[in-house]
């Protein structure tokens, strides 16, 4: 019966999100190799923009999604090998994945920096970083204000979610060879995470 809720929830959200970024991650991870890692993999979104056949290497810290993650990767015909812990750490060899997907996951990370040092680490020369990722507004538009007013708790109710982070810019610094960026609205009743920035960042 948990299962059966569980799975009828989170097609709910799996919905809403693909009508939300479905086109974008399609684009993002139209070229993926057979393995790749994504962090903050929760309950699999991702796993229906790729092949079947596809190797996931999900980091993920919260353990109670590791049977909807094995449920939804049989669903998709995806291989997951999951890792409970948080991506500032991982336990994967230096430059050994072509591909590292993370979306939606920085605002909750402890340390976006660390986090994203990993995804170096891992990454093959050349390799690929694709993300989405919602982000502070500009400090003069009114959703700007509306985050600082309520990012305490929106991040009590929302997982230690930041609403004022500036990802794009920590992803920008983050010592990458090249990062294309992408700004844009995401069309979401949630006004603290409307503004978003996505692409791709190679090693």
């Amino acid at each position: 019966m948990i299962h059966f809720i569980n799975d009828w929830f989170f097609r709910m959200v799996d919905r809403y999100m693909d009508i939300h970024y479905g086109d974008r991650k399609r684009k993002l991870m139209a070229d993926h190799p057979e393995t790749v890692v994504e962090i903050g993999a929760a309950y699999g979104a991702n796993f229906r923009y790729l092949r079947p056949g596809t190797k996931v290497i999900a980091i993920e810290p919260k353990k109670s999604f590791n049977d909807l993650l094995m449920r939804r990767a049989k669903h998709y015909g995806i291989e997951v090998e999951i890792h409970n812990y948080g991506a500032e750490t991982m336990n994967l060899k230096s430059e050994s994945v072509e591909m590292v997907i993370g979306s939606l996951v920085l605002c909750t990370a402890k340390s976006p920096v660390k986090v994203l040092f990993e995804v170096r680490r891992v990454l093959k020369e050349g390799g690929k970083y694709v993300f989405i990722e919602h982000v502070k507004a500009d400090k003069e538009s009114w959703i700007c204000k509306v985050q600082h007013s309520i990012k305490t708790p929106w991040k009590w109710f929302f997982d230690g979610c930041h609403v004022t982070r500036q990802t794009g810019r920590i992803i920008q610094n983050a010592l990458f060879s090249s990062v294309e960026l992408e700004e844009f609205d995401s069309k979401t009743v949630f006004i603290p995470i409307i503004p978003h920035v996505s692409g791709t960042a190679i090693k």
